[in-house]
């Protein structure tokens, strides 16, 4: 295997779970403003290309400047404002007022600051494998070396949406998906040894190695010994290193990762459960079930049925 495209697990990861992101305003704010965005199964994210403004989040406040990137990873409710004392207008109210046009005004007469928002939605939620390794929220300030390297696709995606040429909505989406993945870059790089999981651990030759042998064949019984003697190491090295980077043992995060894939072929097929069972590495019917339910809060005929509906 070229163990240098193991380095791309992360982008494999994105494509199979089907994130996928969607720029829904560009909105100028003039002073007093305030918008209340509502609990989502999605991550959001705000982008601030000029003035300033207040997120609250939780009992939390945070002032966000020029420049700066916001990434709510799960979706919690939150609010943003000129000022924490600007009364602020619920989402869908104001969604629902505002015109046709590529850019909404919201407020009064005031200072003017302008925010680009975006949604990124997946299917499930509650475990993706990306982002749950992320802390409540990311933030990345203007001024800082990571957020201006996002600039020049920033520039590109509000000038894309501004446009709204034909076939706008699929290059917005497609430089949403670039903005997530070079946010995701800069958090990882941010962190301390182990502290960014399994995205961390792709900058490690060995341990990229390990987890895209796993990801090339998740239905292969695999031994650490195996993996660690594919990857160059010992096996106390492997375990050792692999616990350590990525939050779990080897087998615990392939079980993880067959369930994932057979979340995707409930959602994509129509095989029967005994044939993605065995696909994902289950002689047992009964085994895969119960493992599926452990993982997902559901079993997987009920899950098929819900990711349908």
């Amino acid at each position: 295997m070229d163990v240098s495209g193991a380095s791309d697990l992360l982008g494999q990861i994105l494509e199979r779970t089907r994130l996928r992101g969607q720029l829904y305003c560009r909105t100028v704010a003039r002073a007093p403003w305030g918008l209340r965005f509502p609990a989502a199964a999605a991550a959001i994210l705000h982008l601030v290309t000029s003035g300033t403004c207040h997120l609250m989040h939780g009992r939390e406040m945070l002032a966000l400047g020029p420049g700066d990137v916001l990434l709510l990873p799960r979706g919690d409710g939150h609010a943003m404002a000129d000022s924490p004392r600007s009364p602020k207008v619920p989402l869908a109210q104001w969604l629902a007022e505002r015109g046709d046009g590529p850019t909404h005004v919201l407020g009064g007469r005031g200072v003017e600051t302008r925010v680009l928002c975006g949604v990124f939605a997946f299917d499930e939620p509650g475990a993706h494998p990306v982002l749950r390794l992320l802390p409540a929220r990311v933030h990345l300030r203007g001024g800082s070396e990571a957020a201006r390297a996002l600039s020049p696709t920033v520039s590109l995606l509000e000038r894309e949406y501004e446009r709204g040429e034909r076939g706008a909505s699929v290059v917005v989406s497609r430089l949403l998906d670039v903005l997530l993945v070079q946010v995701l870059r800069a958090w990882a790089d941010a962190q301390s040894p182990g502290g960014a999981g399994w995205l961390g651990a792709l900058g490690d030759r060995t341990l990229a190695s390990a987890l895209g042998w796993m990801h090339s064949e998740p239905a292969r019984d695999w031994s650490v010994s195996e993996l660690a003697r594919r990857s160059g190491t010992s096996r106390a090295t492997l375990a050792r290193r692999f616990a350590a980077e990525v939050g779990m043992a080897p087998r615990a995060y392939l079980t993880r990762l067959r369930m994932q894939e057979a979340a995707a072929q409930l959602r994509e097929s129509n095989d029967g459960l005994a044939s993605i069972a065995a696909r994902v590495g289950y002689d047992s019917e009964f085994a895969f079930n119960r493992a599926f339910r452990r993982a997902m809060g559901v079993p997987p005929g009920q899950y098929r049925r819900l990711a349908r509906s």
